[in-house]
């Protein structure tokens, strides 16, 4: 059949010889020509010399297409190889997701691109909010999760600066496959990205200058999408680099005004803050040997702000704040490689780092617990789980040999007096900060900022909006003399605002019937913890007087008084042994 083709390509482009037609030369060359002629044009009506020129017409031009496609495949790498510069940039790498951004924002959406990938975005990740507010529409996508449109596989080409850039997104993967006539499928059809492909950026020219210029625009534009947040990273615990830092947050920025503890406590923090992250401080530390890092302890009952305080922080100096979830991570090793990849200026929040399951040291209790009947603590109530890091590892990357310096440590807890003293000695913890129940004082300021008409927020109630200001700060006054001093949580407190968050009349004057509601609640937990606390006692003393009972019937058999306190040593082990096993 090939041959059939060639020929009738032949016949058709050279013509006939003179005094014969093509058929009669295909006649010639192939025996029984004639009848397949007669045939499909009897029964068919169709003139098969035509049919096969045709077909030998469109060979020769797909013949010549190809051959012209790897002519300028070609040239298009010697252009790319020689008259190019280009910068690579790995897949998992930050600046990888904010090329990609930018790219979004000011190509694909302006130069009408024809070729896009598209994938459900979660609305806490960067793309999200690098959106313009017209392009975002938050009410719609509170019912459904949106969708990004990010570059595909391939090159997208666009002008910075005045020289042409070429973005290409390389497929990692043997995701190519053939179609049936065994061509390779471009890049740009053969899949969607998964989000961690590496780029190629190439700019027309000799220099990559341009290229580190376009970079740097890339992250300035990030910066100033995240200006108003705060971005939140978090480690799921991979544990390859930057890789591990995976899961990214960005939250509104929050006044430190919001968060209320005592204010000169607040002021001495943010002072001492400032002067830690100031050039000359640095330089203090660096010329007298000091290791520069700073950490801090925030303690406290549940709901007073202490994470709340520390995401505050992060935005009022600018920094990111790095989660780390110390359940999470596998061992100490991959600790290590966490803080290893922080960015010089950080701040890592270790949350409730009296719950992650490390313990104190041994030995450090052995004689306070047995004879202390009094205490309303429950020996079994250590609030910890199976972590699978050490404190020695968690001290290792805090303040080791190969531990970070310019970072910013933030502790919480709620519970500090059960927190191993190499933990929080100075040089680890260099200030211990109290965030207590809210002060009268602090309720009041609570009060007029939650119905303030000053600000950025939105413009509160009419209802709100027509009580003058001489009336809302009397309001506030009633409104703090009702709170009982140190009592009540902010968290409880402002739980109850939002219940009446358009009417400060109605707040002040219900204070006083919540408050001993309040009370009671309170009074009712205390009495039934004291109940159980007694109970708890009572069991203690009963086997403390049963082990003395035992003690004194085989101590009348002991010859020694060595032998008698290998005794009580055996029968202080068995008591410490029994209470770790009592069900709270």
């Amino acid at each position: 059949m090939n041959s059939l083709l060639a020929l009738a390509g032949t016949t058709s482009l050279l013509g006939a010889r003179p005094g014969t037609t093509s058929f009669d030369q295909l006649e010639e060359r192939i025996p029984g020509f004639g009848v397949l002629q007669n045939f499909f044009k009897s029964w068919l009506g169709v003139d098969l010399t035509t049919v096969l020129t045709a077909a030998a017409l469109m060979g020769a031009a797909s013949s010549g297409a190809r051959a012209i496609q790897a002519s300028g495949s070609k040239v298009y790498w010697w252009i790319i190889r020689f008259l190019t510069a280009s910068i690579s940039i790995a897949g998992r790498d930050r600046l990888n997701r904010e090329v990609l951004n930018w790219l979004g924002a000011h190509v694909l959406t302006s130069k009408g691109t024809r070729v896009l990938t598209a994938h459900s975005e979660t609305i806490q990740s960067d793309a999200w909010h690098y959106r313009r507010s017209s392009e975002r529409n938050d009410y719609h996508h509170e019912k459904r999760v949106p969708v990004q449109y990010l570059p595909t596989f391939g090159t997208t080409w666009f002008f910075f600066d005045r020289s042409l850039f070429m973005v290409r997104r390389v497929l990692t993967s043997s995701s190519h496959y053939k179609n049936a006539w065994g061509n390779q499928t471009p890049d740009e059809y053969s899949g969607a990205p998964q989000g961690d492909e590496p780029l190629v950026v190439m700019c027309l020219g000799r220099s990559v200058g341009p290229i580190k210029k376009y970079l740097e625009a890339c992250r300035v534009f990030a910066d100033k999408q995240r200006e108003a947040f705060v971005t939140v990273r978090e480690a799921k615990g991979r544990g390859y680099g930057d890789e591990s830092w995976d899961v990214t947050i960005l939250r509104p920025l929050r006044p430190l005004d919001t968060v209320h503890f005592d204010e000169k406590t607040k002021s001495e923090l943010i002072a001492d803050i400032e002067n830690y992250l100031d050039a000359n401080t640095r330089k203090f530390y660096n010329s007298r040997g000091i290791p520069y890092r700073r950490g801090y302890l925030f303690h406290g009952p549940p709901g007073t702000g202490k994470s709340s305080l520390s995401l505050a922080l992060a935005g009022r100096f600018g920094l990111e704040l790095y989660l780390v979830q110390i359940p999470t991570v596998s061992d100490d090793k991959l600790l290590e490689r966490l803080f290893a990849a922080l960015p010089p200026r950080c701040m890592v929040l270790l949350e409730d780092i009296d719950a992650v399951g490390i313990k104190r040291r041994p030995g450090k209790s052995d004689d306070s617990d047995e004879d202390n009947d009094d205490s309303d603590s429950d020996p079994d109530d250590d609030r910890r789980t199976n972590s699978r890091c050490t404190l020695a590892g968690l001290l290792n990357v805090l303040d080791g040999v190969a531990s970070q310096e310019g970072r910013i440590v933030l502790m919480t807890s709620n519970f500090a007096q059960e927190l191993d003293k190499a933990l929080v000695r100075p040089g680890r913890v260099d200030r211990i900060i109290y965030l207590g129940n809210i002060s009268q004082r602090s309720s009041e300021l609570m009060f007029l900022r939650f119905y303030s008409r000053e600000g950025d927020g939105p413009r509160p109630a009419d209802k709100v909006a027509q009580i003058p200001e001489a009336k809302l700060t009397q309001l506030a006054l009633d409104f703090s003399s009702a709170i009982p001093e140190g009592i009540f949580t902010p968290a409880q407190l402002q739980g109850y605002l939002l219940n009446h968050r358009e009417d400060p009349v109605g707040a002040a004057a219900c204070i006083g019937k919540w408050v001993a509601e309040e009370k009671k609640i309170i009074d009712d937990a205390k009495e039934k913890a004291r109940r159980a606390a007694e109970r708890r006692r009572k069991k203690r003393r009963e086997s403390k007087l049963r082990a003395l009972a035992r003690m004194a019937n085989q101590s009348k058999d002991l010859d020694s008084d060595a032998e008698l306190e290998a005794l009580e040593q055996k029968i202080k082990r068995e008591m410490a042994k029994k209470q770790t096993q009592e069900p709270a």
